[in-house]
């Protein structure tokens, strides 16, 4: 059997700077393009994006998966065509392109590592050694011949499969990529294709009052005192909720994203992901913001900051999947 066909399933951990999460990618076509579907693990589809073969075939770069998002490390921005995003310079973070693994065969290839800067070179890898790995596929072990390459930073486990060399493992420094397992199924089957029996929309648990401006450490206090357990968050429309424990809103408001740290360390204003709409995003930042140049998280927060201040924000509250902040607006909260 094809280690990837439509309706199979890749199990992925994944780690970068910050957070380690689990990923799902579903594979829906397989013949003139690679188009897949990706997920948190056990969570709805967040984005459905494609691949060409002219990438899958000579491509030496991987696309970014950041939070759900995907980013073009290759291409400025995704293109999109009628039905889902494209990323038609790059690879999925889980493949080394077919050039890449023949090269690989005879000694060395080259490659862009992930978090590289924009506009770096490929640098080389070379073979270390070949070996037989043990995968999950369909609940049971299996064998497949691998190949080990390393470089300045970079080591790769590859699976010897011409048609689509799966990687095994992905390591540059602490940023990882490591397969789970495969599962073959048929699309249609599962379980998000059945009725979801979601909870009901969670109400006040009492009447709200606004706050006005609110520091961060108060904000945090208030939060500790109604007890906030949880989080409810509109992602096609402005609403934002903290619940307790028995999912009740205790704090209302609304957001809007701010600010993102972005591949390879350089500052940008939030990219307005498939799970946004545009004016989701706070306004376009001015000119003498700093944008597209290095920085690390505390850099973002100073950025992020100083844009929810000058957009009248009650309070800035940073999410806790990423590096990545929601300007609040209008907060009401519970009198206790």
């Amino acid at each position: 059997m094809s280690l990837l066909t439509p309706g199979a399933v890749l199990r992925y951990e994944m780690a970068d700077f910050d957070a380690a999460d689990n990923y799902e990618f579903q594979i829906l076509e397989t013949d003139d393009q690679l188009v897949l579907s990706s997920a948190f693990e056990d969570g709805e589809p967040e984005a459905v994006i494609a691949f060409s073969n002219d990438s899958l075939a000579d491509s030496r770069t991987i696309a970014v998966l950041s939070q759900g998002a995907w980013l073009s490390h290759a291409l400025e921005q995704p293109t999109r065509d009628d039905e889902c995003e494209r990323l038609d310079a790059d690879l999925p973070p889980f493949l080394l392109s077919r050039t890449q693994l023949m090269e690989l065969r005879a000694g060395a290839t080259r490659l862009r590592p992930e978090w590289s800067p924009p506009g770096s070179e490929p640098e080389t890898v070379t073979l270390k050694e070949r070996i037989v790995v043990e995968v999950e596929v369909d609940d049971e072990p299996q064998e497949f011949t691998a190949l080990v390459a390393a470089g300045d930073g970079v080591e790769v486990t590859v699976i010897d499969d011409e048609a689509w060399p799966l990687v095994v493992e992905r390591v540059e420094g602490d940023n990882y990529w490591r397969l789970l397992a495969i599962e073959h199924g048929e699309l249609g089957d599962g379980e998000n294709d059945e009725d979801d029996d979601d909870l009901p929309p969670p109400e006040p648990a009492g009447p709200l009052a606004a706050t006005g401006q609110i520091d961060s450490d108060a904000f945090v206090a208030l939060c500790q005192r109604l007890g906030v357990a949880g989080m409810d968050m509109d992602y096609q429309g402005s609403r934002f909720s903290l619940l307790d424990a028995e999912r009740k809103i205790v704090i209302s408001a609304e957001y809007k994203i701010v600010l993102v740290a972005m591949p390879g360390g350089v500052l940008r204003r939030a990219h307005v992901f498939d799970r946004y709409i545009p004016d989701q995003v706070l306004g376009q930042l001015e000119g003498d913001d700093p944008v597209d140049q290095p920085g690390n998280l505390k850099d973002g927060l100073a950025v992020a900051e100083k844009l929810a201040e000058r957009a009248g924000a009650d309070v800035l509250y940073p999410d806790a999947l990423g590096p990545m902040y929601i300007a609040l607006f209008n907060v009401r909260a519970l009198a206790d």
